[in-house]
């Protein structure tokens, strides 16, 4: 039997040309990105401040929010290892920091990774974040420093061989490394990187090859523009985020799942974070982990909060 395609009459050049110069697709990544009002989200990290005495950044709220999604999804949290997607036994989160040059260096981009960030409140995580960024900002990061310090020793044309190698033993070595310098699954479950300080609206990340994370999030920076709010059209702050997904992981019905339970936290924290006031200073609850979906939870929340949502009703929900 025939193939199903025949040469057509005529080619362009370019049509040549681009076959030439690119090989079959073979990149799994997939984007995506949504726009929202932030004015409850604003609120709710100005009020959880307010009440905790702790500075509340959006790259905090959205690293407990990816944590409450993970744990209301546990087979979103995985890792390719060999040819197998396999299932992560602990949900970290990888935050990226920016290192701003100056005195002959240049700037640069470093990271902190929130180890069990669903056990933690966002309190916490907001204090954990400020406290390490500042430390690796200052170069007092003893482990980023000593990761620095290696790579500034290979050589260039050396160091995609060692960075496969250090990924073999990372990944595909099942015993502990560490005394050796190999950090154990270093970047973790999933990504924030925050461009809004550098007044970036939308922007698309790319997954990093030697992370092995199959999520990163971008939150863009807050600004006002024409949204529906309570039904009408006005102008108000929104924020953009956008997300690298790896779609080896993720299939449609799983981003589903991802971006609902995401879209929840963007649009109002009432669905799956704790009220504001349960961070009181002193409080039964200060400082305890936010749980989602909870019946104590949701007494707490506003008369007008919508409502909240389980794995099973967030499922039926289209993306």
């Amino acid at each position: 039997m025939a193939k199903l395609w025949k040469k057509p009459t005529r080619t362009s050049s370019w049509r040549k040309l681009s076959v030439g110069m690119w090989n079959r697709p073979s990149d799994p990544t997939v984007y995506g990105h949504e726009t929202h009002p932030a004015d409850k989200i604003l609120t709710y990290l100005e009020e959880v401040s307010a009440y905790s005495g702790q500075k509340i950044t959006m790259t905090a709220y959205l690293v407990k929010s990816m944590a409450i999604m993970f744990s209301l999804y546990p087979e979103l949290n995985v890792i390719v290892v060999g040819n197998r997607v396999l299932q992560r036994e602990n949900i970290d989160i990888f935050c990226q920091v920016a290192v701003a040059g100056g005195d002959g260096k240049d700037a640069d981009l470093s990271g902190v990774k929130i180890r069990n960030a669903d056990r933690l409140s966002i309190v916490e995580i907001a204090e954990y974040l400020h406290t390490r960024a500042t430390r690796v900002r200052k170069g007092q990061d003893e482990e980023i420093e000593q990761t620095k310090s290696m790579i500034d020793k290979i050589p260039p044309l050396l160091l995609p061989a060692v960075m496969r190698m250090v990924d073999m033993l990372t990944f595909a070595v099942p015993i502990d490394l560490g005394k050796l310098g190999i950090r154990d699954d270093p970047f973790g479950s999933g990504m924030v990187t925050n461009c809004a300080p550098f007044n970036i609206r939308l922007g698309l990340a790319p997954l990093v090859p030697a992370s092995r994370t199959p999520l990163v999030l971008l939150p863009g920076a807050v600004y006002q523009a024409p949204a529906v709010v309570d039904g009408k059209v006005k102008v108000a702050d929104v924020m953009s985020s956008s997300f690298t997904l790896d779609h080896r992981c993720y299939d449609g019905y799983h981003i589903g799942k991802l971006v609902t339970t995401m879209r929840e936290c963007l649009m109002d924290p009432a669905y799956h974070h704790p009220p504001a006031e349960s961070f009181k200073q002193g409080g039964a609850e200060a400082g305890k982990p936010a749980s989602p979906a909870t019946e104590k939870n949701a007494e707490k929340a506003p008369a007008d909060a919508p409502k909240r949502r389980t794995p099973e009703s967030s499922a039926k929900t289209p993306a």
